[in-house]
């Protein structure tokens, strides 16, 4: 005895799910499947139909494309604008660095011209000091 070769069963539900998952129409797709389970559907439906799913598809993709190119593009300039502004950010902030390093800079100026005006002025302070005891000195020795 030799082995049966198994022969796939293809119910009428079975083709209905497909033609469903393929995107046509519930109604259409059980008149279909009748057709096809009943086997009246004819090679030249069929050829039809696969050139009017190709048309639908081909529609599909070039709306796809353009969708995906308006995308892209637009991405593209919201990029170049946050670098932009990622640019104008980093430009403004090494310029304030530069004008705190500036400021502090003269800040450092300023406190230098401060120490050498306070020891003028102490030293000023400690010879009229000297000279007022100098003269208390001298009025208490006359």
């Amino acid at each position: 005895m030799t082995a049966a070769i198994p022969q796939t069963v293809i119910t009428r539900q079975m083709v209905f799910n497909e033609l469903v998952k393929a995107g046509i129409n519930k109604d259409i797709a059980d008149d279909l499947a009748y057709r096809y389970y009943k086997n009246e559907l004819t090679h030249k439906n069929i050829e039809f139909l696969k050139e009017n799913f190709n048309i639908k598809l081909e529609k599909v993709e070039s709306s796809l494309k353009a969708d995906i190119e308006k995308v892209e593009t637009n991405l593209k300039s919201d990029i170049r604008e946050l670098n932009n502004k990622i640019d104008n950010k980093l430009t403004n902030l090494i310029i304030n660095v530069d004008n705190v390093k500036n400021e502090i800079s003269l800040v450092k100026k300023d406190i230098y011209n401060l120490e050498k005006n306070n020891k003028w002025i102490f030293s000023l302070t400690f010879a009229l000091w000297l000279t007022v005891l100098g003269g208390f000195i001298a009025l208490i020795l006359n």
